[in-house]
């Protein structure tokens, strides 16, 4: 009796070995799970802790992994995962300081495209209002020469009148064209207030433009660029601690498994494997025949 329980003993462990190099996800499921499933290839999960901060619940965090685990299903026709509430690997969602960066970065990147966005309506419109000017002023050089020309005509025709008649319409001309140069004169006043105006909006506008040129050094400063994981697969759990919302967690949590499947990262950017998720189309993900060939390869 001794002997037949030494002989199972090793069979199992055969078996045990037998899987985990045929199935190299099966290696991170529990000892129980494999001698109780022992054909069951699926890599077994569940959801661990949920940080409140992230503001999820356990219940979304599972939605949207079952929504990860059927990228693999779509890509694969395969059932390669299975969730299971006493499974060893377990997802866990930890907000720490990587969030809290994050979290950050994307408010400071919102204020300064707001901020590039008033810039850039600030430039329409002083655009516009330099267009506008322009044609003004063109208009007053003219108005002034023809006004300068005919004043001139005018006073060469004083000479040259005879009646009293003429000198009469000739009086009310002048009348009439110093009325007329009047009203030049205060369109002009008014067009150098408007352009002042226009000056100091000038003169706000490019100090905006510092301004904001200043908050974009300092964004550099405080997040400089570097290459930035969203989580890690370490074997008995899944951490995932930064993402910028269900859609990418979803992917971030498909690519965590695809490393509890025992697939490297493909220098693919737009790979579920690739290092970076950022090229990466969000939703509506289908695996790409760079992970298909790492999943083929393994």
């Amino acid at each position: 009796m001794h002997r037949l329980g030494l002989t199972l003993l090793f069979l199992a462990i055969l078996w045990l070995s037998y899987q985990s190099h045929a199935h190299y996800q099966l290696r991170y499921n529990a000892w129980s799970d494999r001698v109780f499933h022992p054909f069951d290839q699926r890599l077994r999960f569940r959801i661990g802790n949920v940080d409140p901060r992230f503001g999820l619940t356990q219940a979304q965090v599972m939605q949207l992994s079952q929504e990860a685990l059927e990228i693999w299903h779509q890509g694969t026709q395969q059932t390669l995962f299975v969730y299971d509430p006493n499974a060893k690997l377990s997802i866990e969602l930890i907000y720490d300081q990587r969030q809290q960066d994050a979290d950050a970065l994307k408010q400071t990147q919102q204020k300064l495209d707001h901020g590039k966005n008033q810039n850039n309506r600030s430039s329409d419109n002083i655009e516009r209002a330099r267009t506008q000017l322009d044609l003004t002023q063109h208009r007053l050089e003219q108005q002034k020469q023809q006004l300068e020309a005919e004043y001139r005509y005018v006073l060469s025709q004083q000479a040259q009148v005879q009646s009293a008649q003429q000198q009469q319409n000739l009086r009310d001309q002048l009348i009439q064209l110093q009325y007329r140069i009047a009203q030049f004169e205060q369109e002009a006043a008014y067009f150098q207030q408007q352009n002042h105006s226009f000056n100091q909006q000038v003169d706000q506008h490019n100090v905006g433009i510092a301004q904001l040129n200043q908050q974009i050094l300092q964004a550099q400063q405080r997040f400089p660029a570097r290459e930035f994981h969203k989580g890690v697969f370490m074997g008995n759990k899944i951490e995932i601690y930064q993402f910028d919302g269900n859609d990418d967690l979803r992917l971030t949590i498909a690519h965590e498994l695809g490393h509890a499947l025992g697939l490297a990262h493909h220098n693919d950017p737009q790979a579920l494997m690739y290092p970076i998720l950022g090229e990466q189309k969000l939703q509506h993900f289908k695996l790409k025949a760079a992970d298909l060939q790492l999943l083929a390869s393994r």
